[in-house]
């Protein structure tokens, strides 16, 4: 069960990666939730695949929470340009 979790939480990470990590570590919690939620719907119906779904969840929580302290990270803010409309939508990069 506890390999169940890791793996499950390791090919979901996987996934994450693939969107850009500089801009995903940004909306954390919101993709914790998802992903813990996630599991818990897949897993659901045995105790032991509850236990895989937490174990998953835990590792994604971790992984993206160290990740946000010490990345440096791009956030979408609306910023003020020379040409018209004179207000754009821009990845602007973060220190930890």
């Amino acid at each position: 069960m506890i390999i169940a979790g890791v793996l499950s939480a390791l090919g979901l990470l996987v996934l994450i990666f693939k969107f850009g990590m500089r801009r995903i570590i940004t909306y954390d919690i919101p993709i914790d939730i998802t992903v813990t939620a996630l599991l818990i719907y897949l897993f659901a119906g045995t105790y032991s695949g509850m236990i895989a779904a937490m174990v998953g969840g835990l590792i994604v929580s971790v992984t993206l929470f160290v990740m946000k302290r010490n990345m440096r990270r791009e956030e979408l803010k609306l910023v003020k340009t020379q040409d018209f409309p004179y207000r754009a939508l821009r990845w602007i990069g973060v220190q930890p």
